[in-house]
């Protein structure tokens, strides 16, 4: 959050002394027609002198004030011990000038003592109304510096996030590549390796907080479909049910491949059959909705959701942290699969 333009509080200085001017004018009339005497014209170039003095003493003081305000060092003490030591300089430096000229019968009592007053007046206004400013500056720094700490704080937590789901996809892939090694599969581990290279540079080149668009997502998915592939050979079917049109929204990137890595983990390995992996995607409304469901064992996974839950709770938390309660995860199982339904708000180009 920039600070208040210093430009702009020397522009409140000026301003205000200008209106203490006219006021002490107003004031010193006022003394004349109450004693029925006429205006003293020889007041208007000492009183131009006089809030001369205080404008440029105030300016000093703005100057100092803006520069330790921008250096993060300024305390509304610092302000108050500043204006009472420019105060205790002005005011009785002022005061003695316009005795001297009272000695010479140049200047009226009641305008002296009018004056005193005034001056008081006038610094405990200026410091009043300077300090509301900078109080308020101070209050715009803070929720700035609050807002940015709450955004690197979400920013961890994302990236925290993500790393709990690429370790343990690498981990097991690794697994995987060893053991078409251990069982002479050299072409299928090399195949696997490549797109293993390519699903991993796709999911570090993306952030955890960037939103990808649709199609980009389902390429890396089916990179990861082809690496598990190699794996499970025909075990593994997989039913793709998107809509051309839905390609060019944005998600999160790497949203899908928990719930593609969930299905294989507890459709396709557990069984001997394997399994088929359905990824959908529709409009719904003002609504994307996206599916990823198999026809595995459903029911036996949801009772054992707590060890498959990781990734599905970290989705839920990203599409937190991204759309709040405009996004949401359903989960649905039955003795004939499985199914998780995510839903974000509809993006327009």
């Amino acid at each position: 959050m920039p600070l208040v333009c210093r430009g702009t509080l020397l522009r409140f200085n000026l301003y205000y002394w200008l209106a203490i001017l006219v006021l002490s004018l107003l004031a010193s009339w006022q003394v004349a027609v109450i004693s029925e005497k006429p205006f003293n014209w020889t007041y208007l170039p000492m009183m131009l002198a006089s809030e001369l003095v205080a404008m440029l003493l105030t300016a000093a003081l703005v100057i100092w004030s803006h520069q330790r305000l921008a250096q993060q060092a300024f305390s509304n003490w610092h302000l108050l011990a500043g204006v009472i030591v420019v105060a205790a300089l002005y005011i009785p430096a002022e005061n003695a000038f316009w005795l001297l000229l009272w000695d010479k019968e140049v200047v009226d009592a009641r305008l002296l003592i009018g004056n005193l007053d005034t001056s008081v007046l006038a610094f405990f206004v200026w410091t009043a109304c300077f300090l509301t400013v900078l109080l308020y500056q101070q209050q715009l720094q803070r929720l700035a510096q609050t807002t940015e700490l709450s955004q690197k704080i979400q920013q961890l937590e994302l990236q925290a996030l993500s790393q709990q789901l690429n370790p343990h996809f690498t981990f097991n892939a690794l697994n995987s590549v060893c053991a078409l090694l251990e069982a002479e599969r050299y072409d299928d581990a090399e195949t696997m390796s490549e797109q293993l290279a390519t699903f991993l540079r796709y999911s570090l080149s993306k952030s955890p907080d960037s939103l990808v668009q649709l199609a980009d997502e389902l390429a890396a998915i089916a990179a990861y479909l082809l690496l598990q592939k190699t794996r499970f050979g025909d075990k593994l079917k997989v039913n793709w049910q998107i809509d051309e049109q839905l390609k060019r929204q944005r998600i999160p990137a790497l949203l899908l491949q928990p719930l593609v890595e969930n299905a294989i983990k507890y459709a396709v390995a557990t069984r001997k059959q394997g399994a088929t992996i359905t990824i959908g995607g529709k409009r719904q409304q003002d609504s994307l909705q996206l599916c990823v469901s198999d026809d595995g064992p459903g029911s036996q996974l949801q009772a054992d959701c707590g060890g498959a839950g990781v990734g599905l709770d970290n989705i839920r938390n990203r599409l937190l942290q991204h759309f709040g309660d405009k996004a949401r995860l359903e989960i649905g199982a039955s003795p004939q699969g499985f199914a998780v339904s995510i839903c974000l708000p509809w993006q327009t180009a």
